[in-house]
């Protein structure tokens, strides 16, 4: 199983990136899955905040929520471990998966170190946070990547015909 990772900071396109990943491979036949680490706490917005799952995110609260899990409750690997859990699913089902909300350098080693077949996408644009408040924007879910460069590849969305060019050059490599 092929594992890919996309990362990036609020609003640069990494679901779009997702999006045309997956239907660009399944039109190759492969069996392919987006899915993400915050699910889980998007799943706590939708039950507490009756949250409907659609833009725009409560990002303050899923911000809040993921620190608070984080370091009060002392699970700092607990989306990774539930994530490292459902790919024992997805193995078994699918030739690819894509997770498309990487934010932090522990959610790429630890899938590299269990997985042999890991791509990693930085999908940038420039100006791509101009929703979130000055708060969000200094939330260290927006800021832990930033020293990070361990990447296979670098796709700039600053022009969305472009993105999608750019994201079948980077498929027909993976291939």
């Amino acid at each position: 199983m092929k594992v890919i990772l996309i990362a990036g900071k609020s609003g640069v396109g990494k679901t779009k990136t997702a999006q045309i990943l997956k239907k660009e491979l399944e039109k190759r036949k492969q069996k392919v899955v987006i899915t993400e680490y915050s699910k889980y706490i998007k799943l706590f917005a939708k039950e507490m905040l009756d949250w409907d799952g659609l833009e725009p995110k409560p990002r303050a609260f899923l911000q809040e929520m993921g620190s608070f899990i984080r370091e009060n409750l002392h699970h700092k690997d607990l989306f990774i471990k539930r994530m490292l859990t459902d790919m024992e699913v997805y193995e078994k089902f699918m030739d690819i998966v894509i997770i498309s909300d990487v934010r932090m350098p522990e959610e790429i080693i630890k899938i590299k170190e269990k997985y042999l077949e890991v791509i990693t996408i930085l999908v940038t644009k420039k100006d791509g946070d101009y929703l979130l408040s000055s708060k969000e924007k200094a939330h260290k879910t927006e800021h832990a990547l930033d020293n990070y460069n361990d990447y296979n590849y670098v796709i700039n969305n600053d022009d969305e015909e472009d993105l999608y060019d750019n994201v079948l050059e980077v498929m027909e490599d993976l291939l």
